[in-house]
């Protein structure tokens, strides 16, 4: 077989996939890649602000969080429970 006869999804099932240059991207294979970008090298900067937003809310949440928490505490100690701005 030639290149039309190649298929990344054959190196997947290939004994020696690790002699493929660029099977660990093209054809990942188990629990290590899961879950994981492994084409972050080409992303440009746009992803980079969306990560720093996505990373922004989720420090809010945590905030909002531990202001719920910080209220309940009060209120079960029978504290007045702050008034917030939402």
């Amino acid at each position: 077989g030639g290149r039309a006869d190649f298929k990344w999804e054959d190196v997947k099932n290939d004994q020696h996939r690790e002699n493929y240059l660029g099977h660990s991207v093209m054809a990942p294979v188990g629990r290590w890649q899961k879950g994981r970008d492994l084409n972050w090298y080409t992303r440009t900067g746009d992803e980079a602000t969306d990560a720093a937003s996505i990373e922004a809310a989720r420090k809010e949440e945590l905030r909002r969080v531990k202001e719920a928490e910080e209220d309940a505490m009060a209120a079960a100690l029978g504290l007045p429970v702050p008034v917030r701005n939402r």
